[in-house]
């Protein structure tokens, strides 16, 4: 279809809007006649109500009947004359049309997605807060180079089925909303959250439920209050790198979203052609290359300050390979073997060697190959990578060892969980038929190892063992490598040294966020300690973790340098003017969006509640997890709460001018299991040998009023503790 006049796509937009406010109008009014007009509306596990009304309007929507004025504000937003302003607010009408739909599906109907009607797939439709922040992470820290939405159809299954897999080897994080559901399953890419190629819905209205990924970032990572309508639209147009991909003939209400998502500060690339309204909506029918032109509009046309940056590897594996894979699961009945995991040892290694022990290239396996093994059965394996540079040191090999798990993910048939003696991997039945062998892994290691990491990886060397004895032996030598890196850093205090290190990964989402890494606090999200800190520091000069001379000592107790302070307030943007690195009370650490666990206090009980990203359970703050990291993150400091690393809750310096371990009263119980030897260590240290007994958790507590007459009945040592305050 070839549209002539640009009046007539901005004309459509507007009468696109108008059609889906009346269809919201009519949605809505068979919701309140099926469950009444107080019935409750939300939509699952989000601390956000409904995301796109929020983030516009400020409204925290609970109930159907606070929706007809939600609808009144979309229709303020329609002017009938066809210009491109009018059309952009009657694309931000729609998508509150649209939030409206499928807001009303949610209340009246038990099951609005989830069901199985095509057998292929099931639809998905609203993505939870845990996931949002789950791929939040991924783009802040670019292992997910960005997102992509599907809308529509393309002319046969084979034209989407090679979109799809080009944007899976790519590494991006899909959405399909429509036919596309269907072509891209008849195509034979695997569809889900694990796959990154998530099918949305087969109505249009389902592409709501990208646009709320999107509208909650800012509030989430960027620390916005909702219903700042242009500074919210504004932070998405900069920071969130994603595009639209429009297949198949437009209609009116098509066209009235494609100008909302633009609204939003997207880019739109259509396989229509079309004439030029806006630099944001572009035309290309070569499908082979509609890939990289949407990310080129989306890189250099409008917003070269957050770009996608797209590359394929090419390694010799039978499998696909991209970032897009790395958070699927390989279950039990879909596995061809497995090594590790409890059921076999197993073991991963990164070892430093001289230019002269390592032979570039070379991938042995010493042991059976997958082809003399037995299908779902457990086998031994150990990973030696051996690496050689002029740049290498020795401090780099755990951070170079922890990328194994990271990479064997990224393969569509294989799966990686822990790492050094505790690792687990699977490879499916899928993969096996394709022909994966062991020996892939090497090719894997090899490629990435000598990709990312040119300046010190000069030479690659990589051993896999199948062989029980040998792998059994190995580990041995291996453990003692664990446990001489384990020693250096236990023990070491903050005190010891005059540098810390900071980690601003995440201000590509949270602009004033910067977190401090000392030996005695790792990073809130937990995956960098001062070790790794220091040493990503010397595989990357320029990089993220920069050094941080502490200088005078103003305040030991509560943690406060004049040069830390120095450094924050300028990473900060000259926000951040103060930091007492172990209070949660007085200037406190700021937090991103990305935090392993929140800590809160609790001025009822006089104590410090913990919430972990994984629970989503009830807790005495009333709040859930969501909830609490929407206030804590963005990058502000907020003085009585906090994101934390895990490991942290078991440092000394934890708190320390706040009470410590022993103003701890209540956290999930998975958290509490997780840490039940550190909790005591520590506990037994402050004086309390019995206080991990002490410390409620969802099975004795989840309410405030449950809360108190526990710790009145365990006598936890907060009643006898002063008062905290702010």
């Amino acid at each position: 279809m070839v549209i002539h006049m640009s009046e007539n796509l901005l004309t459509m937009a507007i009468e696109g809007a108008k059609t889906a406010i009346i269809a919201a109008e009519g949605f809505l009014k068979g919701a309140v006649r099926l469950k009444g007009a107080e019935s409750a509306v939300s939509y699952p596990e989000t601390g956000y109500f409904l995301p796109c009304i929020y983030a516009l309007t400020g409204r925290d929507i609970k109930k159907l009947s606070d929706l007809p004025p939600m609808l009144d504000y979309a229709k303020t937003l329609v002017k009938d004359t066809p210009t491109v302003e009018n059309a952009l607010n009657a694309g931000l009408a729609t998508l509150v049309a649209a939030e409206v739909i499928e807001a009303s599906r949610y209340a009246a109907l038990e099951k609005p997605y989830g069901t199985d009607t095509l057998d292929a797939f099931p639809d998905l439709g609203f993505q939870s807060d845990l996931y949002m922040r789950k791929q939040g992470v991924g783009l802040v820290s670019h292992t997910l180079p960005g997102v992509a939405v599907i809308v529509g159809y393309a002319p046969n299954p084979e034209i989407v089925g090679k979109i799809g897999k080009e944007l899976q080897e790519r590494g991006m994080l899909s959405f399909l909303v429509g036919p596309v559901c269907e072509q891209m399953a008849q195509a034979g890419v695997k569809l889900g959250q694990e796959y990154g190629m998530v099918p949305l819905g087969r109505g249009l209205t389902a592409a709501s439920h990208a646009s709320t990924l999107a509208f909650r970032l800012p509030i989430v990572f960027g620390g916005y209050k909702p219903g700042k309508k242009d500074e919210i639209l504004s932070y998405i147009k900069h920071r969130v790198p994603a595009f639209i991909l429009q297949l198949g003939t437009l209609d009116n209400i098509l066209m009235a979203a494609i100008m909302g998502v633009i609204a939003m500060g997207l880019t739109v690339t259509s396989d229509q052609e079309i004439p030029k309204i806006t630099d944001a909506f572009t035309s290309q029918p070569d499908y082979s290359k509609i890939v990289e032109s949407a990310c080129e509009v989306r890189n250099v046309t409008l917003f070269p300050e957050n770009t996608i940056r797209l590359k394929r590897l090419e390694i010799p594996i039978p499998i696909a390979f991209g970032p897009a894979f790395e958070g699927k699961s390989i279950r039990k009945e879909q596995m061809y073997v497995e090594f590790g995991g409890g059921n076999s040892p197993a073991f991963e290694l990164v070892r430093m060697k001289s230019m002269e022990e390592v032979q570039d290239g070379k991938i042995v396996v010493e042991g059976p190959e997958i082809d003399k093994m037995e299908e779902g059965s457990a086998y031994p394996i150990g990973i030696i990578v051996d690496i050689a540079g002029r740049k290498m040191e020795k401090d780099f090999e755990p951070v170079l060892e922890r990328r194994i798990h990271e990479w064997i993910n990224y393969g569509e048939e294989t799966w990686h969980l822990g790492q050094r003696r505790i690792n687990w991997i699977r490879i499916s039945k899928d993969g096996f038929k394709k022909g994966f062998k062991i020996r892939h892994f090497g090719d894997i290691l090899y490629v990435k190892y000598h990709t990312d990491f040119p300046a010190i990886a000069e030479k690659v060397q990589i051993t896999l063992l199948t062989d029980k004895a040998k792998v059994e032996e190995t580990l041995k030598e291996a453990s003692q490598f664990y446990d001489a890196r384990d020693a250096r850093i236990t023990g070491l205090t903050d005190e010891q040294v005059d540098t810390f290190y900071s980690c601003t990964l995440c201000q590509s989402f949270a602009a004033q966020h910067v977190c401090v890494v000392s030996p005695e606090r790792p990073s809130l999200c937990g995956a960098i300690s001062w070790l790794d800190a220091k040493a990503s520091h010397r595989i990357q000069p320029e990089g993220l973790n920069q050094p941080i001379t502490l200088g005078k000592c103003l305040d030991p107790e509560k943690g406060e340098w004049e040069g830390v302070n120095e450094f924050v307030y300028k990473a900060s943007r000259n926000v951040t003017k103060r930091l007492h690195l172990y209070s949660i009370t007085s200037f406190p650490e700021t937090s991103c969006g990305c935090f392993e666990c929140a800590a809160v206090v609790a001025f009822e009980v006089n104590g410090i509640i913990i919430i972990n990203r994984e629970y989503g359970g009830e807790n005495p703050t009333g709040l859930p997890f969501s909830t609490l990291a929407g206030t804590i993150g963005g990058g502000v400091q907020t003085p009585g709460a906090m994101g934390v690393g895990r490991m942290y809750i078991l440092s000394k310096k934890f708190i320390k001018p706040d009470g410590g371990i022993k103003r701890v009263v209540w956290m999930p119980k998975e958290l509490k299991e997780a840490l039940e030897s550190g909790l005591r260590k520590r506990g037994e240290e402050a004086g309390v040998p019995d206080l991990y007994d002490k410390i409620a958790d969802e099975t004795v507590a989840k309410t405030m009023e449950e809360l108190v007459a526990y710790l009145q009945k365990v006598k936890h040592p907060v009643l006898e503790m002063p008062p905290l305050t702010l």
